[in-house]
């Protein structure tokens, strides 16, 4: 399904779905944001994990897509955040997980459990649909039919 350009994804699709983008490519980081802000999801961007850890001390996402290659930072440091606040809240936060390299990132973190790998460029489709897929509650909760325009 070419849900992006078959649909045109509407204004309500991802509606209530909060969403944290952690990206050191800007470039990256603002395409996912202004795709699932047009979906109608809470997205807020975080350019470093160091960023990203300020910003889960006063947000909760209902999913994560990170980066998994930071300059001098450790990504184990705001998975493990994430966890905390899994903790906390009772409430698991699935992660995709997307990178340029495309070797030895599944063997560098065997430890972390993500939901999705995504190697750069992907389908936009295939982005949303799983971001879609993973919060699919939420996404039910607050989906109205009467938003989706067809074209």
């Amino acid at each position: 399904m070419n849900l992006i350009n078959d649909f045109c994804l509407s204004v309500g699709i991802l509606k209530g779905v909060q969403v944290l983008v952690v990206d050191n490519d800007r470039d990256s980081r603002d395409l996912y944001a202004l795709l699932l802000k047009d979906l109608s999801a809470n997205v807020i961007t975080a350019g470093s994990v160091k960023e990203a850890l300020e910003i889960l001390s006063c947000f909760t996402p209902n999913i994560l897509i990170c980066e998994i290659r930071f300059l001098g930072e450790s990504i184990y440091t705001l998975l493990n955040t994430l966890s905390a606040t899994e903790a906390d809240n009772g409430k698991h936060i699935p992660i995709i997980v997307t990178s340029t390299s495309t070797t030895g990132t599944h063997d560098q973190i065997p430890e972390v459990e993500f939901e999705e790998y995504l190697l750069k460029p992907f389908d936009l489709d295939k982005f949303v649909s799983l971001i879609r897929n993973q919060v699919q509650q939420d996404v039910t909760e607050n989906f109205r039919p009467e938003l989706l325009v067809l074209h």
